[in-house]
This record gives C-alpha cells, sequence and structure tokens, in this order.
C-alpha cells in the first residue's frame, strides 16, 4: 500500500492532476491530464450516488491529450482502496484489456466513506498512474438492505416482535389483575 501511495502521490506532482469536470445527471465525471504522456484519462461511475453493496460501474476512457482520440491496445489495472476505522481496504481488478481505449469494471462498495480508485494504464509506449476519487453516501436513517439479510432473519425479527408484544400484553393484563384484587 505504500508503494501505491508513493506512486500515487509521485504521478500526483509530476506527471498529472485530477479534476472534477462537469456531471450530468446520471454519471460523476473526473479528468486526469499526464502531460509527461500526453494522456487525458476521463473517469465516471453510475450510479451518480453509489449505494452500498450494490454494483457500481467504474468507466475509464484514455484519449491523446493534444487530438482528443482514443488511445488503442491498452492494458488496465484498477485499484479501489479506503481507510474505514483506521484499516486500510483495497479490491484490485488485473489484466483489463482495451483495445479501443475504453473499459469498465463494476464494484460493490461494502460502506459509506471516501474511496481512491487507482489505474494503472500500460502501452507499448508508455505506464501512467492515475488517480480518482468516489464518495459514497450513508445510507438514510431505517434503510434495510434486505438482500443482504439471511433468509431466516426476517422471519426471527418477526417473531421477536410478536414475543415482545405478547410480554407486554400478559404483564399488563396481570398487573389489571392485581388492581382490581
Amino acid at each position: 500500500m505504500l508503494a501505491i501511495t508513493v506512486a500515487q502521490s509521485l504521478n500526483t506532482a509530476a506527471l498529472g492532476q485530477s479534476s472534477p469536470s462537469l456531471s450530468s445527471s446520471t454519471t460523476t465525471q473526473q479528468i486526469w491530464i499526464d502531460k509527461l504522456n500526453n494522456l487525458k484519462m476521463q473517469f465516471g461511475y453510475l450510479p451518480k450516488e453509489p449505494v452500498i453493496d450494490k454494483p457500481t460501474e467504474l468507466k475509464f476512457t484514455v484519449q491523446n491529450l493534444q487530438t482528443a482520440e482514443q488511445i488503442k491496445n491498452l492494458s488496465a489495472r484498477v485499484v479501489v482502496v479506503n481507510n474505514v476505522g483506521g484499516q486500510q481496504r483495497s479490491f484490485k481488478f488485473t489484466n483489463i484489456t482495451a483495445p479501443g481505449g475504453i473499459f469498465s469494471v463494476k464494484y460493490l462498495f461494502p460502506d459509506s466513506g471516501l474511496y481512491n480508485v487507482i489505474t494503472k494504464i500500460d502501452s507499448k509506449h508508455f505506464t501512467s498512474l492515475a488517480s480518482f476519487n468516489v464518495s459514497v453516501p450513508f445510507a438514510p436513517l431505517g434503510t434495510v438492505n434486505v438482500g443482504n439479510l439471511n433468509p431466516i432473519a426476517l422471519p426471527a425479527i418477526a417473531g421477536i416482535i410478536a414475543a415482545t408484544v405478547g410480554v407486554a400484553l400478559i404483564l399488563k393484563i396481570k398487573k389489571k389483575n392485581k388492581k382490581t384484587s
């Protein structure tokens, strides 16, 4: 992880810079400029606001900085990194081919927070690193992702609620009977 952080810092300082561009209603675009290799990398993700444990498509386009033509025959690697509660986590996508200069991967963000998406692009003529950010919002209060629950959990929760209501009714009846006696 230290190597990725150092490489990212070197790339930011010497080779390129990332900036958000105009965002549409369905995607958020960011651009990374690598002047040394004459590259422009565009990054976007769908949906615009990623949802925890739901697929998010991370899309990349690599272009010549001067001509805006797609750079052909690339291979790529993508690493998604975040630091939650002092514990750094990463997930790697390797051996990605981009014959037309465009590629994407699908990722399920496990938690809310800020994620760093680092991509390494290789061609016959260059190697380049780029870094982008994705913010995953907190799930709204009261939202339960039923897809992650064990099928037995819902009947168990219903049973616990029914038992609690039953005990409350029994206690209320006993209290009422004591007052009348």
